[in-house]
Formats: C-alpha cells, structure tokens, sequence
C-alpha cells in the first residue's frame, strides 16, 4: 500500500557519531584548556610527541573536512564552502591539541611542585590581553610556550638563548607556571 521513497540520510553513520563527537569535544577541551592557562608542556614531552601531534593534527583536520562537508548538506554553498575552508585549520590545532590532555590533566591526580628546564626565545613581546609581558620559550608550539605576567625586572635579564627554570604545580610532562628564574639562581622570581 504505502511504497514511499524513503529520503537520503545525511547524517553521520550511527557507529561513528559518537566518536566524532567525543573527539570533537576532547579536541576543543585541550584547545580552550592550552589557551586559558598558564601550562607549558616540558621540553620532553614536545619532543616525545612531535611526530605524533603531526600525525594526530592531519587526520583530525581530515576528520573535521569530512564531517564539514557531509553535515553541510543543509547550508548554503557559500556557507558550506567556508565551513570546507575553515575546517582543516580547526581540525589541525585541535587534533594535536589533544594530546596535551595527559599532561593538562595528570597534575590533577598526580601534580607536585616541579622544576623544568627551557631555553628562552625571546623576552621583548609586549603581550596581548590574557598574557603581559611574556617569556617566549624555545621550540614551543604557538599559544602555549610563554610564562606570562614576567616582571620587567626579571625579563630585562633574559635574552634569546638564556636558561631558565620554570616552578609550578605539575608532572616531569609540564608544568601550571607559577615562576622562573636564571637556571643558575634559585629561588622564586615573580
């Protein structure tokens, strides 16, 4: 009786939906969490995971230019074409954004005061609105390899290459920073 065509379903397979979601979400949770606090990866780590960031931020941006462009369905073309165009960029900070997770998040279980060692790339950069007078630290991604509110003091004595030492709450992964100094001095400096 009833023959009706049934319509073509856009929408994500039920048996990934959940994880596209569940990776979105922890992608935007270890983006918002990098850009929010004062944490710095330790050396160590960055080194550790290099290839694997990489390796994570591509297939995230591909993941996110798929789902882009099959959810997008409904909009616009020049909405969708946008979405197409802004994706992969998102998908990419996100994707090796996730695997700060572990370290954001260990010193939360397991944090005690540390001590990590980096090299300062440039103490000169005025700053933006969430962050004054930072240290720039050496081999560093962007947004996340600074300690920020460094009094002047303390930065006229740094330059490009100058070891330092940054104190916080943390893990041997990285560190919440509370303070630095001069590799060769100790104590609290701000």
């Amino acid at each position: 009786m009833d023959s009706s065509i049934k319509p073509e379903n856009s929408q994500l397979p039920k048996f990934l939906a959940i994880p596209v979601v569940s990776l979105l979400l922890l992608g935007c949770v270890s983006s918002f969490a990098l850009v929010g606090f004062n944490f710095i990866p330790s050396a160590e780590w960055m080194a550790e995971t290099n290839l694997l960031r990489i390796i994570a931020g591509f297939l995230y941006a591909a993941l996110l230019v798929w789902v882009a462009w099959r959810g997008g369905k409904q909009m616009s073309e020049l909405k969708r074409v946008i979405a197409v165009a802004v994706s992969p960029f998102a998908g990419y900070f996100m994707g090796s954004s996730l695997l700060f997770i572990w370290p954001l998040l260990l010193p939360l279980i397991s944090g005690h005061e540390v001590a990590l060692p980096f090299t300062v790339l440039r103490a000169t950069d005025l700053g933006g609105k969430n962050c004054h007078s930072p240290v720039v630290l050496e081999d560093m991604p962007y947004l996340i390899g600074r300690v920020c509110h460094v009094p002047e003091s303390i930065r006229s004595s740094l330059s490009q290459g100058s070891h330092i030492v940054v104190r916080g709450w943390g893990t041997r992964f990285g560190v919440y920073a509370r303070d630095l100094s001069l590799a060769s001095l100790k104590g609290p400096r701000f």
